[in-house]
């Protein structure tokens, strides 16, 4: 597999399981997976809220232990009588509704007590009572037709709680169909206290797509949500006006916590089990009298339960201050999810590492949480984000494994395709970056290095085919590890010959000074190969080293069957030129005035010649590389000046004055070859003058 192709299946893989996970989330959210996480999250906002400061309309009147010790209540029943004489002294107070929360289906063994109870629901006028509807298995419980002809209304009190067990929204309607056919709309019991609160006709204009209008034609209308009310908890019972129904039984009510009001009459008996866990109390912890029985873990799953009168009222307060919380659709809802599915992209980039993607999956869940609660808070808008979270962690999960799996294959690749060119650091740092970019073609500034072995042949001859193979050996594994520790790439073996380039495939900014050291350092090495003495012939091996400075194209090159990372250009070949020349002068390491430029004080480079070398047009300017600066004695930094100034004098056509500087240096130097080349050309521009147009160049129309 090339580099190519393996970031081609990555970008498939990385759409597919975008679709996959962003597609499963939508299946999943579709099919109400996630409805328990939803509802959690937005009990959670209604929490973080906090509780809100009610309109003051509603009292509730709770028939709580209190009142049962202070009325004798006996034989698990509330008076009638004392339900009558609290009607009477509500209604008399001036309560705008009563609303009686608790079901009469059944007559009182005394009729006259359901008389007298008749009689107050007729002279209040503003009764609403409340019935049971019909549900699957459970038949309809009404109010006895006695009080019904006497109520101004009645609403269910059964109310749907969600799969958690939590009441967090009220049905507006339950349909009943009538013997003669069409259906009859049964109003909630908060609906129908609602309606008769702001004396509204019994009227629907259904025509709106989420929201229906209440009330007559001719009359202000009451818009409400449809289809079901979501239930915006100002807190728990204690935010409502709260007396006690002893109290009211026995007249002792201040009038104006009842006058004008809608008035609740319901039980907080235990007994009656008339509780319900709201998104409110499920956070609430009343566990002082088991907390040192089961210590923390009552803490963790006890909740202190909302009386059933309490809810009805929250339904009535959301309706009447139109503060409803409106589900976000949906459609919203899938238009978001595909957005955080195309987020999810980040967590399939190569080059962000663990740590930032966790930082990102963090940032993107905080992130929707509280957009999610400012729009509660702000816009009363509930967002179903729990998909939304899923589709982060999915995206997050497969982004990560999707990114671990390829990356072993990224690793194989580069390792198989680099790891006989540079070193294991180099390797390492390579499968961390862009795989792509590493492998394709393109134009990059480089340093060349060519080394040679000269007259091996020679050698070979004597040894032999097995004494060969060994110094050959031996002579490779100390040059190449010099290239792998300057950061070099080994583009080839020849042979006898050494091709490699610095600055590819990572970046390397100072490649010409890393050449230059490594060209150094296989000197030295050659050395200590010599008068090691352990192979046969290693003492007569000679080198010559060519280094230029370039543009290049670099990459995996080649055909669908062979591909080799390498490079070429005219750099390259000028390189390859320049180790051939140390022949004619007698160097061992020449480098082009490209790479000569690029090299620091470090370096001691002496000037050679001006070249036109076979396959360039242009001259180029030659160096030696004689060694490292600071390891020069005075004599012989004095010996490179010397000879420079028979160069200078050599270009100018002085003959005289070149040949006694270069006849000074041969005095210190006898074997130097440059000074000896220049010494013969010299000799015979004597016997035959360049041309008049000469300017010191000197041209190789051979390799």
């Amino acid at each position: 597999m090339t580099g190519k192709s393996l970031l081609r299946y990555q970008v498939i893989f990385t759409a597919i399981c975008l679709v996959l996970v962003t597609g499963a989330v939508i299946l999943c959210y579709r099919a109400g997976f996630f409805s328990r996480a939803d509802n959690y999250l937005y009990d959670l906002n209604l929490a973080w809220r906090g509780p809100l400061q009610t309109s003051e309309r509603i009292t509730l009147v709770l028939m709580d232990e209190e009142s049962a010790v202070r009325l004798n209540r006996h034989r698990g029943q509330w008076s009638r009588a004392n339900l009558a004489a609290a009607l009477d002294h509500i209604c008399a107070a001036g309560a705008s509704v009563v609303g009686l929360d608790m079901i009469m289906s059944a007559p009182d063994p005394d009729p006259a007590v359901d008389l007298r109870l008749a009689r107050s629901i007729r002279e209040c006028n503003n009764v609403v009572m409340a019935r049971v509807s019909a549900a699957q298995g459970v038949a309809e419980i009404t109010p006895l037709e006695l009080f019904q002809e006497e109520m101004i209304g009645d609403g269910f009190i059964d109310v749907p709680l969600d799969q958690d067990g939590i009441l967090r929204k009220i049905r507006f309607f339950n349909a009943k169909p009538f013997a003669a056919g069409g259906l009859q709309l049964l109003p909630a019991f908060a609906l129908e206290v609602s309606r008769v609160f702001l004396n509204l006709e019994f009227d629907f204009d259904f025509s709106g797509r989420d929201y229906f209008l209440m009330g007559g034609v001719d009359e202000r209308r009451l818009r409400l949500p449809y289809p079901e009310l979501l239930i915006n908890y100002h807190g728990d019972y204690t935010a409502f006006n709260v007396v006690s129904y002893a109290d009211a039984v026995k007249n002792s009510v201040p009038p104006e916590k009842l006058r004008g009001k809608i008035v609740l009459i319901g039980s907080t008996l235990s007994t009656q089990k008339d509780f319900f866990t709201t998104p409110f109390s499920r956070f609430q912890r009343d566990n002082n009298e088991l907390a040192g029985r089961f210590g923390t873990i009552a803490e963790d799953v006890m909740g202190a339960d909302e009386p059933g009168v309490a809810c009805h009222a929250h339904a009535i307060e959301t309706i009447l201050g139109q503060i409803f919380i409106r589900h976000a659709t949906g459609y919203s809802v899938m238009w978001l999810l595909v957005f955080s599915g195309m987020f999810g992209l980040l967590f399939y980039l190569p080059r962000i590492s663990m740590s930032l993607e966790v930082f990102i999956l963090a940032a993107g869940m905080t992130a929707v949480l509280f957009v999610a609660h400012w729009l509660f808070l702000h816009k009363s808008i509930r967002v179903d984000i729990a998909p939304l979270l899923a589709i982060f962690a999915g995206q997050f999960m497969a982004g990560v494994a999707l990114q671990k799996s390829f990356d072993r294959q990224k690793t194989a690749l580069i390792t198989s395709i680099f790891g006989k060119y540079v070193s294991a650091g180099v390797v390492n740092e390579l499968i961390k970056g862009d795989i792509a970019t590493t492998l394709e073609g393109r134009r990059e500034n480089l340093t060349i290095l060519f080394s040679d072995l000269r007259g091996f042949t020679t050698i070979s001859e004597k040894l032999g085919a097995r004494q060969t193979g060994r110094l050959l050996n031996r002579y490779f594994d100390a040059m190449i590890p010099l290239v792998f520790a300057h950061q070099g790439t080994l583009d080839k073996l020849m042979g006898d010959a050494v091709m490699a380039f610095f600055g590819a495939p990572l970046p390397l900014p100072d490649h010409p000074a890393q050449a230059a050291a490594t060209a150094l350092l296989m000197m030295e090495k050659l050395g200590e190969l010599k008068e090691g003495g352990e192979v046969d012939g290693a003492a007569e091996l000679e080198i010559g080293i060519g280094l230029n400075t370039g543009e290049v194209t670099v990459g995996n090159l080649g055909s669908n069957v062979f591909m080799d990372y390498t490079i070429i250009g005219d750099a390259v070949n000028l390189a390859s030129r320049l180790e051939g020349l140390n022949k004619v002068y007698g160097t061992h390491i020449l480098c082009s005035e490209f790479t000569a430029r690029e090299l620091d004080d470090r370096f001691l480079l002496r000037d050679l010649d001006i070249v036109k070398v076979k396959g360039k047009a242009k001259a180029v300017t030659i160096y030696e590389l004689a060694g490292w600066r600071d390891r020069q004695d005075v004599a012989a930094m004095a010996r490179f000046s010397l000879f420079g100034e028979g160069l200078a004098a050599y270009r100018r056509q002085e003959w005289d004055r070149a040949e006694q500087s270069f006849g000074r240096v041969l005095e210190e130097l006898p074997k130097d070859g440059p000074t000896r080349l220049y010494l013969d050309r010299i000799a015979r521009f004597r016997e035959n003058p360049p041309p008049a147009d000469w300017r010191g160049v000197t041209i190789f129309d051979h390799k």
